[in-house]
């Protein structure tokens, strides 16, 4: 009987400490190299508990939509975490109805959230130079005041807003167009002096491959103003309650806050680089593009990848600035499924599957740019 009773006492310390190193709490502590099993139950075991349980609340959701998405009874009541049985037919019909046309709201949510993420990441960025870089006058309460505009959110401002655009489409709601002879011949000409400067500034043909392309350009111009003067080129777009218009709302909200974003980095930048290239005789727009915006990538991608990621999913000012069907964003179309309590109770199916093609590209560019969210993020948050 003692013999049996100490060998299911020593099973049980094998087994313990098996648990223990295939757990990883074998990590050293003070005085004790490595920890026991009833420690390790004391002192870790819960925070395993604690992180299970945790990623099934997150998990739990995303799991039901994809398993709902894949159903083939398409009701709410009838969906199940694991279905009876699964079909495509709910992903094909999002994109065969004439009436609820899915992929063109997809491609207007990637054209206005990209559009408008590359514009605010490169004024921003421009900004953000401005102010850490260059001494100016009033440039201190300029800073000040972008900080006091962001304390008031964009919801205060809807009603004038919409007056604005409502008058705006009134005013050049088909666009502004003007003849290709006086476009060319003006915007060519402008081109083609500033090539013609910028490539006799230039030291080697590396730095001429710019003004190369803007005198190509140029010339161009001038030479469609020549052979097609009578058409007609749109310059400005028509500007009102459409997507042009909301890109403009857009553009105007988070500007702000990007700049001291990417400001805090540019002070983390050296100085000493900006005299350096000041004394071999580089101006301050040499400076900023081949100096501070490569340094600068990571924060530039934290920018870009936050505002596309905002945008993409924005509602609220999509919704009371877009007023046709067909220029109708991802976040818009998706709320057309949800109408009504019988609208999502008949088409949950339906629904689910816009939201796993919806979400699916958000995820992509989280898990694949998660470096430069951390880094970027980090890197300008201490001043040295």
């Amino acid at each position: 009987m003692a013999t049996s009773r100490g060998d299911t006492t020593r099973g049980l310390t094998a087994f313990g400490e098996y648990l223990t190193r295939g757990f990883g709490a074998g990590r050293r502590h003070k005085g004790d190299p490595r920890l026991s099993f009833a420690r390790w139950l004391r002192e870790l075991a819960w925070r395993h508990v604690v992180g299970i349980l945790a990623a099934g609340f997150a998990l739990f959701p995303i799991i039901w939509i994809i398993s709902a998405s894949f159903n083939t009874v398409p009701s709410l009541s009838a969906s199940r975490i694991i279905p009876e049985s699964m079909t495509l037919e709910n992903y094909r019909s999002l994109f065969d109805d004439p009436d609820l046309p899915f992929g063109k709201w997809l491609f207007n949510s990637f054209q206005i959230a990209f559009l408008v993420s590359a514009l605010q990441m490169l004024m921003s960025a421009i900004a953000a130079y401005s102010f850490a870089r260059l001494r100016w006058a009033g440039r201190r309460v300029g800073l000040l005041v972008i900080l006091l505009v962001q304390m008031f959110p964009q919801f205060l401002a809807f009603v004038a807003v919409f007056l604005l655009l409502n008058r705006l489409e009134e005013m050049i709601g088909g666009g502004l167009q003007v003849p290709m002879a006086l476009f060319g011949a003006i915007v060519g000409t402008a081109l083609l002096a500033w090539g013609f400067f910028a490539w006799r500034k230039a030291m080697d043909n590396r730095e001429r491959l710019w003004p190369g392309v803007v005198l190509g350009t140029g010339a161009a111009l001038v030479v469609l103003a020549v052979v097609a003067s009578s058409y007609d080129v749109t310059v400005l777009p028509g500007i009102g309650l459409n997507k042009a218009g909301l890109v403009f709302v857009y553009l105007g909200g988070s500007i702000g806050v990007n700049t001291w974003l990417i400001k805090g980095f540019y002070d983390s930048i050296p100085m000493a680089l900006d005299e350096s290239a000041r004394v071999d005789g580089a101006s301050d727009w040499q400076i900023f593009t081949k100096i501070i915006l490569p340094l600068a990538r990571p924060v530039l991608a934290v920018i870009f990848i936050i505002s596309f990621v905002f945008i993409y999913n924005e509602y609220i000012l999509a919704s009371f600035v877009l007023r046709d069907v067909s220029q109708y964003t991802y976040a818009i179309g998706l709320a057309l499924f949800v109408e009504s309590d019988v609208t999502i109770a008949s088409e949950f199916a339906r629904l689910a599957a816009a939201a796993v093609i919806g979400g699916l590209p958000i995820v992509v560019v989280y898990v694949a740019a998660s470096e430069y969210i951390v880094g970027g993020l980090t890197q300008g948050a201490v001043k040295g």
